[in-house]
């Protein structure tokens, strides 16, 4: 990889991890997620393979302002570790979906009352095409 390249990629996943959530919003939604799929190809994954759980997670939730530990509680068998949907709330909070309200023990609390669901809807699409076009 050049240089140049080198300089580009690392400053687009700065400016995707320092991203506001206004200038999400200027931000096309299909845009973050190539940004996400270069910087944090982990990140892009989870956020594939668990889209539907997680909103599903979200949608259930009887709470405005949860934590990962509330909303993880509410599965009996949950498809997926208390971790990783700690990675998948700070991914679609980065993405503009929810946002990220602080606790004071230091704890993330989600404020689910920003919840996009057309923001998610959108998503879903823009994942399942992507996954259908690199198969087929």
């Amino acid at each position: 990889m050049s240089a140049t390249a080198y300089s580009l990629l690392c400053a687009s996943t700065i400016s995707f991890y320092t991203m506001s959530l206004d200038q999400s919003a200027d931000t096309s939604l299909t845009e973050q997620l190539q940004t996400l799929r270069v910087a944090t190809l982990r990140r892009y994954g989870l956020l594939e393979r668990y889209l539907t759980a997680l909103r599903q997670t979200l949608e259930q939730s009887t709470r405005n302002y949860a934590s990962a530990k509330q909303l993880y509680s509410t599965w009996d068998d949950p498809p997926f570790s208390p971790q990783t949907l700690g990675q998948l709330l700070r991914t679609i909070a980065d993405l503009g979906i929810l946002r990220v309200h602080m606790h004071r023990s230091n704890r993330n609390r989600y404020d689910l009352t920003a919840y996009d669901q057309t923001r998610v809807d959108q998503l879903a699409v823009i994942v399942t095409d992507e996954r259908e076009s690199a198969t087929g």
